[in-house]
């Protein structure tokens, strides 16, 4: 299953977007109001891993490495490739793109997300996208603030 979300944020800085997503405290502040840990994160750069774990009747574990880094005075895209998914998932892509856009940037998220069962799919896809939903509103927050 795939979900796509673009949010524009007028007035906003793109070498100051780019910064915001190699900051630890960026990550931590998209995640601070959800049942959400971050066990460990070494940046965006390829190669370089990161883990959470969340809160769904238990604590659910999910590891991802980056990949297909690139950036620009004018763009940053990478991926987080699951290697650890919760829920029986068996892929996690999601692609995180940074663009200058008119007055501002744009912010993509991309996700993909696959389980062997169907059924399930459908049951797991809201968990997994909602904490990137909530980002329409936690991107305008941190550049806003």
């Amino acid at each position: 299953m795939l979900y796509n979300q673009k949010v524009k944020l007028k007035g906003v800085n793109i070498s100051n977007a780019i910064k915001s997503f190699h900051d630890r405290s960026f990550v931590e502040f998209l995640i601070s109001l959800q049942p959400v840990k971050i066990n460990s994160w070494k940046g965006i750069e390829n190669g370089k891993e990161a883990s959470f774990s969340f809160w769904f009747f238990g604590w659910r574990n999910m590891k991802v490495i980056h990949d297909n880094y690139n950036s620009s005075e004018t763009h940053l895209h990478f991926e987080d490739i699951g290697l650890e998914l919760p829920f029986g998932l068996s892929n996690w892509h999601h692609h995180h793109i940074v663009q200058a856009y008119e007055d501002g940037v744009v912010i993509t998220d991309k996700i993909k997300l696959e389980s062997r069962n169907s059924l399930k799919m459908y049951l797991v896809y809201p968990i997994m996208v909602f904490p990137i939903l909530v980002r329409r509103l936690s991107y305008r927050i941190w550049f806003y603030k």
